[in-house]
């Protein structure tokens, strides 16, 4: 869901040097990296973690767990294991880091058919509408 997820709708290719998936609620995975020879520690709070960081054997992989209406649609609308362009754009907006602006840039660039109001629908849920109006002055 993260860079390697932006690699499908990018106009050029990008380096990364993690991998981050979404996942469903699964009992048993932090025991089952850990039983393969990984690190695991939990992100959040609660009795279900947001985030599994797994570390170890020259891999970073990030586990996110689809906990929130938001990561569920997204799960529930990948397609070939990789969310949506749409919802690519959504993390993105909400990261808003360089190499995430980047991506967007780059998505666009590769003229990738948006569904608008989907994506309108989570900027306004995550207050992040600012930065997706930028994103639309750039299409224009």
């Amino acid at each position: 869901m993260g860079a390697l997820a932006a690699l499908r709708y990018r106009a050029e290719p990008r380096f990364t040097t993690d991998v981050d998936i979404l996942v469903e609620r699964l009992d048993g995975l932090h025991a089952a990296f850990t039983a393969a020879g990984y690190d695991v520690r939990e992100t959040g709070e609660g009795e279900t973690p947001d985030m599994l960081l797994v570390r170890g054997r020259g891999d970073r992989i990030d586990l996110l767990v689809a906990n929130v209406d938001y990561l569920e649609t997204a799960l529930a609308r990948a397609t070939d294991h990789v969310i949506t362009v749409e919802d690519v754009v959504v993390q993105k907006l909400i990261a808003w880091r360089a190499r995430d602006r980047d991506d967007i840039a780059s998505i666009l660039d590769a003229r990738a058919a948006l569904d608008d109001a989907y994506i309108e629908r989570w900027v306004g849920v995550f207050d992040v509408a600012d930065r997706w109006a930028q994103v639309r002055a750039r299409r224009e």
